[in-house]
């Protein structure tokens, strides 16, 4: 025998809906940072990082992914490295002189060097394969886990450590090359 509870007559029971409500906006609010920290070290262009930060909210919210999800974070910062991928192949990076200049206390010469030493930097960051630039940057200037890397990569923690290996000793062979 089925048991009917009046939900109506009992204001202790309630009916809650199944629809989870908007997501919080400080998880948001993280996980735009995230995503513009991401897209600014792979870009090297903070507007465009917004902006791509933006558009992944947008396709986000029309493929109606649920930002509440742990996995959430890992599919948002893995569809703004491949926008960044597609951003880098259509245009050229901007001049680092205005970032270096941005932490003041720096001669002209001190910071003449730290922006030549950067552009190198960069050009030979470029240079790795795609999957060794993304798991290092994740790893190394995000500062994830390897565990939180591979979630973002759909790969496997080994593979993400070995990726972040060849892509350390790649970048290791570049800048002993360029010198």
């Amino acid at each position: 025998m089925t048991r009917r509870v009046d939900t109506e007559n009992n204001p202790k029971l309630t009916v809650r809906p199944t629809v989870r409500p908007p997501p919080a906006p400080a998880r948001i609010d993280e996980l735009r940072r995230r995503m513009i920290g991401l897209a600014v070290k792979l870009l090297w262009n903070k507007a465009d990082a917004e902006e791509l930060a933006q558009e992944t909210l947008r396709i986000a919210l029309t493929k109606k992914i649920d930002l509440h999800d742990d996995g959430a974070s890992a599919w948002c910062l893995r569809t703004v490295a491949n926008l960044c991928m597609n951003q880098r192949r259509r245009q050229r990076p901007e001049p680092l002189g205005d970032w270096v200049g941005e932490h003041g206390g720096m001669t002209p010469a001190k910071q003449a060097e730290t922006t030549e030493r950067l552009e190198r930097l960069r050009d030979c960051v470029a240079r790795l394969p795609p999957q060794q630039r993304l798991s290092l940057t994740l790893r190394w200037m995000e500062e994830q886990s390897y565990a939180d890397v591979a979630q973002v990569m759909e790969l496997s923690e080994s593979a993400v450590r070995a990726h972040v290996h060849q892509a350390r000793r790649a970048l290791g062979e570049l800048m002993k090359d360029d010198e």
